[in-house]
This record gives C-alpha cells, structure tokens and sequence, in this order.
C-alpha cells in the first residue's frame, strides 16, 4: 500500500491499551534516556518495556502522591487504576509469550530480595507479586556479601550470561531490591550468508568513517522483507521465526531497521523528534508493504548500562526518590515511612550477526529506608568448643596475633559424670 494512501487514523487500529502505552512509553524513555546520556555519540539502547515491569512491581506499594506519579507516568492511568493496569501488563506479557513460543526464545523473570533484620514486606503486596509476576521473593541477611553474589547470579541465569552484575553491594539501610529480566534469541527468518559479510565503511554522526563486518542479503522473493517509504524516513522489517505458512507456522517477532532519508540527520535526533503522543506510523505492522532488493547490515555487540533515576524525574516521577516525600506504606507491614528508590539501574545487551540476534535486560531497583535504626541482635553464643582468635589493632586493622583454642589454660580438669539423680534440672 503507497504510503500516500495509508490513513493516518488506521495507526494502531489494531493496538490494545496496553501495547499503545508500552510504546507510548518506548518513545518517552528514549527521549529521556538519550538526554541523560553523558556521551551523546554513544549507542543508545534500552528496553523500557523490561523497565516497566520492575517499575510496576514497585509502583504497587506506593501511596499518596507517590502513586499517582509512577501510575501518571507508567500507565497514564490515575491511581486508582494502577491495579489493573498491573494486571494488564502481565496478562500482555503472556500473551507475547506464548504467541512466540517455539519460534523464538523469550523469557522474562522477576526477583525480589528483601532485608530481614529491618523491615517485612507487606502480606498482600507480596501475594500479588507472586500472582502478577511470578515474582521469586526471599528474604535474606543483606550484611552478608554472599547476597549481592545471588542476586547477580539470577540475573546471570536469566539473561544466559549475557548480563552478569547488576550489583557491586548492599548497605545496612537497604530494605530490598527488585528486578526484572528479559532475555531474547531468535534466529532470522532468512539468514545471512557469512560468505557475503565483508568489512566495510559505517559513517558515525559528524562524518566519522570507520570499518566493520557488514552483512548483506538479497531479497529476490516477495514475503521476505517488508518495506515502508516513510516521508523522512526508509524503514525495513526482518523477521525472526520459522516460516511454513502450511503448517501454520509464521514469523513471530521483526526487527525495524529505519534511516533518516536525510544524511545529515542522527539516527538519534531523528527519534528524539517522534510524538509519543501518537503512534508513529512506522510500529505499524499493516503499514509495511512486501518487498524485494537488498539489504546490509553491520554485526552488532552493544552493551551499556542506564542509571535511570534522571530518566524516571525526565518523565514526570519525583517523590519515589525522596525519602521525605516517597510513600511506599504499602510495601511493608510496618508502614514504614522513609523508604524510598535510591537506585534504579539498566543493563542491556543486543548482538546481531548472520544467524539472528540476541538480547537482554535487567532493569534493578533497591528501596533504601532513611535513617534506618537497626535493632541491636540478641545473641547467645558460647565459646564452649574450639574456636579461632585474632587480636587486632582496631585503628589500622593489623590482626598481630591469631590461633585456634581447644585447651584455652592448663588448668581445666575433666567433669564429673553426674548421674540421673544429681543432674541438675534444665
């Protein structure tokens, strides 16, 4: 279908809610993230669809004011709603599941460890976790480093080691940390012929040239490769997934590769300009038309890392961040006031070469309770058998005597065998 004859109130026909706020978000995160964003040469890649379940599941213990920001700004719904559109989501999020199975390999999984010795998580909130994300819940001794090592170790589980730390470490005050993950492998519909992909020119932003393997196919069979003449932009859409349309077997998830029709416009300022307001025409599936011709592509291995709180503030969420202001009473049993996100992080991966494309991303939050007083431990420990001493100079650490006791003097005599009728009474 010419692009000229394509209605522009056909955009999203087909869309439900939730897809039009996920890309609606897409779009809002983007532009976000890539003003944050130190180098602004650099790749950019994000999954805000990952990003927005480890959102929700804190959103979900939000009160007040806190609420309405993330359910404002996550879901465009007011706080009342915020409940169903969590619901919306992971009901969409089998849905693509399930729609991919057996095509591609997609996964998704949400964690969340909590600080035993300060607070504890909230009987129901943690019940619709469970029932919303299939959330793995834990609670754990946030002192012992060995957590910060099981926390990167699902997140190295569940993204096929393509992401293996989210954390460098956990503080006293720390009351829990949320993930979420996402892990993609599919094998192109029509794979690339390695013999094909020679190294040549990529012409960054500013007229910087630069080799690299790029692959190239020809697409002489319509159905192949589908095609959209934008007004300022080319886009193509590759397919992942087998095809065996006699069987019932068709593609199931693409990848959009789009350039700006002009040379001297970034990729970047190019979608830094879309309206998220409204859907833009090129996320429409109908709008592409079957095509034939030629494609290259280069190989990609891009892995960066977001701190997302400026993005999140970007986009309209403040109150989380502040422990004055951040109500998160529904979280906990003990309403505790003062908990707040003091970290939101986003690890990303995406690699792509002949035989398909590879992706990850782990989205991680941790709530931090301000002033957190923590309850001394009542302890009853009895050095009644072996045991190890060190003596340690307590301004330098220097440890300048250590052992292991068995016979702590010479002066200890054996006990006395006490009979059932002298025992004392326990």
């Amino acid at each position: 279908m010419p692009k000229d004859s394509f209605p522009t109130e056909y955009i999203g026909r087909n869309f439900s809610t939730e897809v039009k706020n996920v890309n609606r978000l897409t779009l809002e995160f983007a532009k976000a993230a890539a003003k944050n964003q130190d180098d602004k040469s650099d790749n950019l890649v994000i999954s805000p669809y990952n990003a927005l379940h480890c959102l929700a599941m804190v959103a979900a213990g939000a009160d007040g004011e806190t609420r309405r920001e993330m359910a404002e700004t996550l879901f465009g719904v007011d706080a009342a709603e915020l409940d169903d559109a969590i619901t919306s989501l992971s009901e969409l999020n089998e849905k693509i599941l399930a729609a991919n199975k057996g095509q591609v390999e997609l996964k998704t999984a949400n964690g969340v460890w909590t600080n035993k010795d300060l607070l504890t998580l909230d009987g129901d909130y943690a019940d619709g976790l469970r029932k919303d994300f299939g959330a793995e819940i834990s609670a754990e001794n946030f002192a012992n480093p060995a957590v910060v090592d099981q926390i990167n170790d699902w997140a190295d589980k569940n993204t096929n080691g393509l992401i293996k730390k989210i954390l460098e470490e956990l503080n006293p005050e720390d009351f829990a940390v949320l993930a979420s993950s996402l892990y993609f492998k599919g094998q192109w519909t029509n794979k690339f012929d390695k013999e094909l992909t020679e190294e040549k020119t990529f012409t960054a932003d500013g007229g910087i040239r630069q080799t690299t393997p790029m692959m190239y196919q020809e697409f002489d069979e319509e159905g192949e490769i589908r095609y959209l003449d934008g007004d300022d932009f080319e886009s193509v859409a590759l397919t992942y997934g087998k095809k065996d349309y006699e069987n019932g077997k068709e593609p199931t998830m693409r990848l959009l590769l789009i350039r700006p029709k002009d040379e001297n416009t970034s990729a970047r300022d190019w979608l830094l300009s879309q309206k998220s307001d409204t859907l833009p025409v090129w996320s429409e599936p109908m709008a592409y038309r079957d095509a034939v011709g030629t494609v290259e592509l280069p190989r990609m291995d891009i892995k960066q890392k977001h701190d997302i709180i400026p993005v999140l503030q970007d986009m309209g969420i403040n109150d989380a961040f502040n422990s004055v202001t951040a109500d998160f009473s529904k979280m906990t049993e003990e309403k505790a006031r003062g908990l707040y996100i003091s970290q939101v992080s986003h690890d990303t991966v995406f690699k792509t070469d002949e035989e398909g494309s590879e992706a990850a991303a782990v989205t991680t939050a941790v709530m931090t309770l301000e002033c957190a007083s923590m309850p001394p431990p009542k302890i009853d420990v009895k050095f009644d058998r072996s045991y190890v001493f060190a003596l340690q100079d307590v301004k330098t650490g220097a440890i300048i005597f250590a052992g292991t006791v068995n016979k702590p003097n010479e002066d200890m005599k054996p006990v006395a065998e006490k009979t059932a009728k002298n025992a004392p009474k326990r």
